[in-house]
């Protein structure tokens, strides 16, 4: 038997999308989604670029972001979860998405869409009125007609079916036990769009030894096996059937609904043509039962092919949690003049937050602590080179101005439009006892004095790194005096919310901060004390804090 798969959808023509596409299996009505490579947030909120109004969906249910060539989706802790073929993703965890895979979210089963068509899109022939009465659904205990000889062929079958290790041989092992069992002359597996006035072939094969393939198909069989019946169109010699079937000179076919879930996943459909073989008696009970196991071994073969992605993606963020720490500085201890520490606690696996100090040259040392938006290894990954980018800069430079507009250039001109970093990059000299700083749209920082008295600024002085490539960097100046401490700190900690929803805010940090006198204090003192406001270990985001101290 020869068979036709995606790769000869030259054959037929095919279109392209640049993207992401959901497409409603069952819930509400909703329009085809399309997804840029900029991703989105998908929730109830107006804002949300994906917007499924429904009460058991969360304001901001899940994030859909397209990173290194893949997409993936992250749950942002939503009260009913989100499910990925029938399983549970961990909150704030991405999970790679692929081609058919089914995401459940509130009322809604979707699903995903490639991201460049890898399958056959052909119409389907309005045809109810001619083929009304040649239609015939299948009684559920058909199966039971299969002779006793024939079971060792379904269980070798069903053998075949369940040995598959990907998509591809799957629909291929399902195809050929259709046609080795019921004596049609061609099967095809299919996924129905637009209410069924469209399909995608997924998958044919054919006993001909040809490439010819199927030009149309019943339209009232397709919407019939999409509403989950089992259908097939009895052969008779009346001659006001449709005529596309008329043309082809049909004589059987045959639709099946292969289930998962309770749901359609796809379709197979077998017809006769001609002088073809006649169709086996038993065909339409040994379909019914070919398509209850292909659904649970799709069913399986996707949840197999969702844990070897999850180990994948898991392998790719523990490594690159990994290599962040050769960039990352001791946590603490003295440097020139000053007497520092600082708490990096990132993600599950890896950070966006940035975080450096090093000498420059006359005793002077430079601080460096950033938030690079977004979670997981795309921040991670802009985290490194900025980090990387900036420390090379701030030697190179004598002005950190130049050195952070710099840095902006090239992360304007390089990275993707939707991240940005939010930075503050500040100099400590002894001799002026002054910081000259930048901050580019941080605003999380703290100058304390010695005598107690604590001061933030009410907002940063300039826009994030990443906005406008042309944006020019000005410094501030910050005096100080023996036993100042200036501490600086991601936004996980400010907007740290209770069980209640309140946020930690900056009123509480100063409260804390002024009892305190030393860095080592400040930065193990302010976490725990916003772990016992929020009440769990688990704090919402990336925590970084630094404190650095004028020695007396």
């Amino acid at each position: 038997m020869d068979s036709i798969t995606p790769n000869d959808a030259a054959a037929y023509g095919r279109s392209s999308f640049r993207g992401l596409r959901l497409y409603v299996i069952s819930g509400p009505d909703l329009p085809v989604i399309e997804v840029t490579d900029a991703g989105g947030i998908i929730g109830r909120s107006s804002e949300c670029e994906i917007l499924l109004p429904a009460p058991t969906v969360s304001r901001n249910h899940a994030r859909i972001s397209f990173v290194r060539d893949h997409w993936q989706i992250s749950d942002l802790g939503g009260t009913n979860g989100t499910f990925l073929n029938t399983i549970k993703i961990e909150s704030g965890e991405p999970s790679l998405l692929a081609e058919s895979d089914r995401l459940q979210i509130g009322p809604w089963v979707l699903q995903v869409g490639t991201m460049e068509a890898t399958t056959v899109s052909l119409p389907t022939e309005q045809d109810e009125e001619e083929i009304e009465r040649r239609v015939q659904k299948i009684a559920p205990d058909e199966v039971a007609a299969m002779a006793r000889h024939r079971l060792s062929l379904f269980i070798e079958c069903a053998g075949e079916i369940n040995r598959a290790t990907d998509d591809a041989e799957q629909a291929d092992a399902i195809l050929s036990s259709a046609l080795e069992g019921t004596g049609f002359g061609r099967a095809a597996l299919l996924r129905p769009i637009d209410q069924g006035d469209q399909v995608e072939v997924l998958h044919f094969k054919n006993r001909s030894g040809t490439h010819v393939g199927f030009e149309t198909f019943s339209r009232s069989l397709i919407r019939a096996a999409a509403g989950g019946d089992m259908v097939s169109l009895l052969s008779d010699s009346q001659p006001d059937y449709g005529q596309s079937i008329a043309d082809l000179n049909i004589h059987s076919a045959l639709c099946c609904p292969i289930m998962v879930d309770d749901i359609v996943s796809s379709i197979m459909y077998l017809d006769a043509r001609g002088s073809e073989a006649t169709v086996e008696a038993d065909a339409a009970g040994f379909c019914q039962a070919l398509v209850r196991i292909a659904g649970l071994a799709v069913a399986s073969l996707r949840r197999r092919e969702l844990m070897e992605r999850q180990k994948r993606l898991v392998s790719d963020l523990a490594a690159a949690r990994e290599a962040q720490q050769f960039i990352v500085p001791s946590l603490g201890g003295r440097i020139g003049e000053f007497d520092y520490s600082v708490l990096f606690k990132p993600g599950r696996y890896a950070s966006g937050d940035l975080f450096d100090v090093f000498k420059l040259s006359d005793d002077r040392v430079a601080v460096c602590l950033g938030d690079v938006s977004g979670k997981g290894i795309g921040a991670a990954i802009l985290m490194a080179a900025s980090q990387s980018y900036l420390h090379a800069a701030m030697h190179r430079f004598d002005d950190p101005g130049e050195a952070v507009g710099a840095l902006n250039a090239y992360i304007s001109e390089r990275s993707p439009i939707n991240r940005f970093i939010s930075l503050w990059v500040g100099v400590f000299d002894p001799r002026s006892r002054a910081v000259t700083y930048v901050d580019a749209g941080h605003g999380h920082w703290v100058h304390c004095r010695s005598d107690g008295t604590c001061h933030s600024p009410s907002r940063a002085t300039h826009q994030p790194i990443g906005i406008e490539g042309t944006a020019v960097f000005t410094t501030n100046t910050l005096d100080c005096g023996p036993g100042d401490r200036v501490l600086i700190m991601t936004d996980g900690v400010v907007e740290q919310p209770s069980p209640t929803g309140d946020q930690y805010g900056i009123d509480r940090v100063h409260e804390l901060l002024s009892t305190l006198d030393s860095p080592e204090d400040d930065v193990s003192r302010l976490v725990e004390e916003v772990r016992n406001f929020a009440e769990t270990d688990e704090l919402a985001d990336d925590t970084t804090v630094a404190s650095i101290r004028f020695m007396s």
